[in-house]
């Protein structure tokens, strides 16, 4: 009887440790792979130029820990709209907005030493300075 008991007690735990085995099985299976990995934010440090097509020119400063950018934008002739700036990147996007909460947050697109987008209707252009 006993020696009856011990292996139904054995079998059982054989079922509940295959189950067991099945179920972090099945969710590491639906865990993201190092395919699904994001991209490493892109460098976006340093000083800016450029301008809007047919517009003025454009000058940023960004300091970057991280995904986490600030600075200070400057648009020729528009010290309504220009200084501290504060934004994020996620992989080749970087979205700024002013630290004052005027206007939208372009996404812009950083490839290598060239920033492009468009903002408020106009293409901007910027390279970096080096």
């Amino acid at each position: 009887m006993v020696k009856k008991a011990a292996v139904l007690l054995f079998g059982i735990l054989i079922v509940t440790a295959g189950c067991a085995g099945s179920k972090s099985q099945s969710a590491s299976s639906t865990a993201p792979g190092p395919s699904a990995a994001v991209p490493p934010a892109a460098n976006v440090a340093g000083m800016w130029t450029g301008q809007e097509v047919g517009g003025p020119p454009v000058s940023m400063t960004l300091k970057q820990t991280g995904d986490k950018v600030t600075g200070d934008l400057t648009i020729g002739g528009r010290p309504d709209i220009s200084g501290p700036v504060e934004g994020k990147v996620q992989g080749n996007t970087l979205t700024l907005r002013e630290r004052s909460g005027y206007g939208s947050e372009p996404l812009l697109n950083v490839k290598g030493d060239q920033i492009t987008g468009i903002v408020a209707g106009t293409t901007l252009n910027l390279k970096r300075v080096k």
